[in-house]
């Protein structure tokens, strides 16, 4: 039991799995030169943020702005899926397109 305990640091090499495996090597994942590139429907909503801020003024903080267009977002989906369902016989047009 003692000679499991017992550690032998000598016989450990200081190899670094980074150098034997390929798989590590970051010359195979793509690099991206800027978060825009990442996240490309971050920087549209930030661009329509500022547009939206831009308009209003400065009566409203930057999170009151987003709120509000959250908001408007939310309120006119709800609005084209009611009128969808009463065009289209109680069906979305999504939901007639997934039935071709």
């Amino acid at each position: 039991m003692n000679n499991l305990i017992k550690n032998t640091l000598d016989k450990v090499e200081d190899k670094s799995p980074q150098g034997s495996n390929p798989r590590f090597d970051l010359k195979y994942f793509p690099q991206a030169n800027s978060l825009h590139e990442i996240l490309p429907e971050q920087s549209h909503e930030d661009n329509t943020v500022l547009k939206a801020k831009k308009i209003l003024g400065d009566k409203y903080t930057t999170e009151e702005v987003k709120s509000m267009l959250a908001s408007y977002e939310y309120l006119i989906n709800a609005w084209l899926e009611e009128y969808e369902k009463k065009v289209f016989n109680n069906k979305t047009l999504k939901e007639l397109l997934q039935n071709l």
